[in-house]
């Protein structure tokens, strides 16, 4: 093994860097990556400049069956069949006449050894693996990458060979590998409407109902208007010397019950008073 000079560093391993390139199409199992390539190839194309590199690596483990002392003794005793068939022939080239019996005794011998070595071993375990299972690693996706300079010929070449159920195959769809699906080439993406809204997707808080503050009632003191100044008993306030303003007091009426109304046989204007005085009042709240 050759050591670099001193002061240099050794050249990197192709074969443990990860290739890097421009995705044309990405595949859900590897045999459709495989088909890609193998029409990039029988294009002419540079095949030595593509890599297929499969993502999310994942060990997967099938279980194939149950395991029980017969059905493990029965497989142990077939292994050991097909072994002893095959010494049997290698032996029974130098056999001569008794290659017949030379190859019975291979594989009656392969098969008892085989049998007891897989019950013994299926013993040990104690139950601990009781089903039989096959292993291997699978990706979740797989993408075809290619140098940047020969991209754009891999996906015009890509687009000519049919693929369904590959979304990003770029034969699925005219539009480009990596756009989005519905969209012309060319076409601007469209900006999504929440992006207009500051708080979508967020409870806007609800605004308050600002509340009128209760306006003060007239209070007994409150004057209604130009020369009135007595307080108001009512709907109405009294005249300065105590008498109401319009139409005559009723008892019971003179304490925050309103006058009487129009309908009443009470009289609203001025005129006799019903007691034998003669004073009334007028419009504008004066004194006749």
């Amino acid at each position: 093994m050759s050591t670099p000079p001193l002061g240099t560093t050794a050249a990197r391993d192709l074969g443990r860097v990860l290739p890097t390139g421009e995705p044309i199409g990405r595949y859900t199992s590897y045999l459709d990556a495989q088909k890609a390539v193998d029409y990039l190839a029988d294009n002419k194309f540079a095949v030595q400049r593509v890599a297929i590199i499969g993502n999310d690596l994942k060990t997967v483990e099938r279980v194939t069956g149950r395991l029980s002392y017969p059905r493990v003794a029965l497989g142990s005793a077939a292994t050991g069949a097909w072994f002893g068939l095959f010494v049997g022939l290698i032996l029974s080239l130098f056999a001569g006449s008794e290659s017949g019996v030379t190859i019975t005794s291979s594989i009656v011998l392969g098969a008892i050894f085989w049998l007891l070595f897989g019950v013994i071993t299926y013993a040990f375990q104690r139950g601990k693996r009781d089903f039989t299972s096959t292993s291997q690693v699978v990706a979740t996706s797989y993408d075809v990458i290619v140098e940047p300079e020969l991209a754009a010929e891999a996906r015009r070449l890509l687009q000519q060979l049919p693929m369904n159920g590959q979304a990003q195959h770029p034969g699925a769809n005219p539009s480009a590998w990596g756009q989005a699906p519905g969209r012309q080439p060319g076409q601007p993406p469209q900006r999504p409407a929440s992006w207009n809204d500051p708080y979508a997707g967020q409870q806007q808080p609800q605004p308050q109902q600002e509340t009128q503050p209760e306006q003060p009632g007239p209070d007994e003191g409150q004057t209604a208007g130009l020369g009135t100044t007595g307080p108001r008993r009512g709907q109405f306030p009294d005249l300065p010397d105590g008498r109401p303003q319009y139409g005559e007091r009723v008892d019971g009426q003179g304490d925050g019950t309103p006058a009487a109304g129009p309908g009443d046989s009470t009289p609203t204007g001025p005129g006799p008073r019903a007691d034998g005085g003669g004073h009334g009042s007028t419009a504008a709240g004066g004194q006749r």
